[in-house]
């Protein structure tokens, strides 16, 4: 038995005990703080963590961060005010509380080890315990020490081997991506983002790394914004190297072309990457959701995919640098989301093509860009964001389906897999290849959105507005309850999507279902009586009985019974109109179109008129509100009756006066107030915005959130916390 601080840790039994209470651990957990109590107040690199409890396996750096924040979050522990686990910048970690022996009289809580009818005997047994614990500790000194010579005199042999598959690029804090290497394989340009520039900034900053000699140079380019690399290219034996960049800022989009020149320092042996500031844009895309951009060298063409009018499915342009012209490439008629990322075969003959319906399942396509004839390939039964060619331009790389970590390489039909790369971080949609043409470039990420109060209820104060403990995961859609302090939302932390129940003070959220697939969920919204949950999963609308989500039985699967609504186009938004009624708002040949559901008979029907978006007011149901597509004006209903009969005219139809900017997002309305967000120079905002002049209007400023939900006056969002990312390379 050991005290830590005001702990007491089992190493026999692999548990923490605390006031009485017992703590299971992790193996993962259980190995970490058995390896900062054998070495109190002594420097623990990060390597030092990685050798002991991920010897010779295929794990990344990140791995650290979160397990050392799941350490801490079991012992209570604050980073930035630590009593147990302190950082060393640059240097690892450090165990800083007390630490020492127990006999098992001192033990005491919860194991009740102390037996006063045996007590004679249990001394007798402590003091072989004695002896075995001080031959342990002399053991593990022993071999702690014949680590280190090894590690002195091996350092070497033994780095080849433990990356003898991946290897990390970049380890700084903070965010590395969108990495490209030079063709001289020695000089990696990526961007970064450090967290504590992200509430003011959201600019990525341009680096260049030796990966050889670890010498890294941030490149000074002054006001231009970087959100994407696209490609790095140069000349053999020139000193000039261009930059293909994307500029996609909210609210507007550039593709730019930028040179880079080499200048010698008279103080050092390398060079030094010069921006010059004659930057030429190439065209704007800001009438345009681009998605993804890809250079073809030999034809001087980037093509790309993008939402025309900003709205789905995504097509595929080409623009030609010599011309400067935009051309429709051919392609499938695109569906549901329709066309939305591609990569250029090493070869240059061929496009790879990432097509997702309605249902989000991706197929592979392949455009042969001499005939334009099209192949298809795979149809995966999962959403897949990003797929790249191989070097041999026949097999492609592609993510596995989640809760794995992995990147699979195969032929275009799916044969041959071989999983390539197996990390346990997300893996973030940023692959390249790597010019040696034999390895592959790929980004991991540790984004955590977290659930929190933008406007708290009364009942909770500054001291108690603590969000739900989530480590680093994303927790998103949250959706409130009206009846009670309660309120459900969507988190991947168990691996799989899933639902979460919570309620207001509290820091613990319980998990009420259990699918055991991979469902795409995303917008909720809650009855007015909280008894029924309106949910779209894959395009699909699903009304969920609130009595069938609890803790005890989690929800398992989704029923056929449950299912209202299917769309082949992609659903953009779901509320409800009444007990009876539901509106549902997909998006056809990018235009959003509103369909109403009568719940008492599963059938949809169209409003007269060209409406956009539907909702009700839960704290005055007897309104009823329309968004008119292309004017975004909003109206409003005083009755609304749902029958199986045509819907051709609207009674009282009031124009509120209110008309809402182009581009606005989750439109909500709750006591007479509209909530939507929206993009302004640069940065997102929500807004409350009042029907009536009796409240102020109020426009909230968050970093990069996800979604929110309001209910009388209280406003609850998914926004970023932080994040961590790193680039990496596999090792072949």
């Amino acid at each position: 038995m050991i005290r830590i601080g005001e702990f007491i840790f089992d190493t026999e039994q692999a548990r923490l005990v605390c006031q009485e209470k017992e703590i299971a651990l992790e193996p993962k957990l259980f190995e970490l703080l058995l390896l900062f109590v054998n070495q109190p107040n002594t420097i623990i690199s990060r390597q030092d963590i990685l050798e002991h409890l991920w010897p010779g396996s295929l794990v990344t750096d990140n791995a650290i961060n979160k397990l050392v924040a799941s350490l801490r979050k079991v012992l209570t522990d604050d980073p930035k005010s630590p009593r147990y686990i302190q950082t060393i910048p640059k240097r690892g970690y450090r165990l800083i509380c007390q630490v020492s022996v127990l006999d098992s009289s001192q033990a005491g809580g919860k194991s009740h080890l102390v037996n006063e009818e045996s007590n004679a005997e249990n001394k007798q047994q402590d003091h072989v315990r004695t002896k075995i614990v001080s031959a342990v500790l002399i053991s593990f000194l022993l071999l702690f020490g014949s680590v280190f010579l090894w590690q002195v005199f091996s350092d070497n042999d033994k780095q080849a081997h433990h990356n003898q598959f991946t290897k990390a690029l970049t380890r700084a804090h903070g965010m590395e991506e969108s990495a490209r290497m030079h063709p001289d394989n020695t000089h990696l340009y990526y961007l970064k983002q450090r967290e504590q520039q992200h509430a003011k900034n959201t600019q990525f900053q341009l680096w260049i790394k030796n990966i050889h000699t670890a010498q890294t140079q941030q490149v000074e380019t002054g006001k231009t914004n970087i959100s994407k690399i696209i490609a790095v290219i140069t000349q053999p034996d020139s000193v000039m190297t261009t930059l293909f960049y994307l500029d996609k800022q909210r609210g507007s989009c550039r593709v730019y072309q930028a040179t880079l020149i080499a200048v010698h320092q008279s103080n050092s042996i390398n060079n030094t990457m010069q921006w010059q500031q004659d930057v030429e844009k190439l065209f704007d895309c800001s009438d345009k959701r681009l998605k993804d951009v890809d250079y073809h060298a030999d034809k001087k063409m980037l093509y790309y995919t993008a939402q025309p009018q900003n709205f789905w499915p995504n097509q595929i342009y080409a623009f030609d640098l010599d011309t400067k012209k935009h051309s429709f490439v051919t392609q499938t008629e695109p569906v549901g989301w329709g066309h939305h990322n591609i990569d250029i075969s090493p070869d240059g003959n061929k496009l790879l093509i990432m097509s997702t319906t309605s249902d989000i399942k991706t197929q592979l396509q392949v455009l042969n860009l001499h005939t334009n004839e099209i192949t298809a390939g795979m149809k995966f039964d999962y959403l897949v964001t990003e797929a790249i060619w191989h070097h041999n331009s026949e097999h492609v790389y592609y993510f596995a389906a989640p809760p794995a970590h992995q990147i699979i390489n195969s032929d275009i039909q799916g044969h041959n897999a071989t999983a390539v790369v197996n990390v346990s971080e997300y893996l973030s949609p940023q692959m390249s290849l790597f010019p040696d043409g034999k390895n592959l470039l790929f980004s991991t990420k540790q984004n955590n959105y977290g659930i929190s109060w933008l406007v708290a209820p009364k009942s909770i104060n500054e001291k108690t507005n603590i969000n739900i403990d989530n480590s680093t995961v994303d927790d998103f859609n949250p959706a409130l309850f009206h009846q009670s302090s309660k309120y459900l939302f969507i988190s991947n932390r168990s691996g799989r999507a899933q639902l979460y129940l919570a309620s207001e003070g509290s820091k613990q959220a319980e998990i009420v279902t259990n699918f055991s697939q991979s469902y795409h969920l995303s917008y909720m919204a809650i009855s007015a009586d909280d008894k029924n949950l309106l949910m779209n999963v894959g395009n699909n609308v699903y009304l969920i009985a609130m009595r069938e989500l609890n803790e005890h039985t989690p929800l398992t699967t989704l029923k056929k019974e449950q299912l209202i609504f299917s769309s082949d186009n992609p659903i953009i938004s779901i509320d409800w109109l009444s007990s009876n009624g539901v509106a549902i708002t997909a998006v056809r040949n990018g235009i959003p179109e509103l369909k109403v559901v009568n719940l008492l008979s599963r059938k949809a029907q169209q409003l007269n008129g060209n409406w956009a978006y539907g909702m009700t007011d839960s704290q005055h149901p007897e309104y009823h509100y329309l968004i008119e597509q292309q004017t975004n004006n909003v109206y409003r209903i005083n009755s609304l009756t749902f029958s199986d009969d045509p819907m051709e005219k609207l009674q009282h139809l009031t124009n509120t006066q209110i008309t809402l900017p182009n581009h606005f997002f989750h439109v909500k309305i709750d006591n007479n107030v509209l909530c939507y967000g929206n993009e302004e120079n640069g940065s997102v905002y929500l807004h409350a915005e009042p029907l009536n002049t009796k409240t102020q209007s109020h426009k909230y400023r968050l970093n990069d959130f996800i979604s929110y939900d309001v209910n009388n006056g209280n406003i609850i969002v998914s926004d970023i916390e932080s994040f961590e990312g790193d680039v990496h390379r596999t090792m072949y």
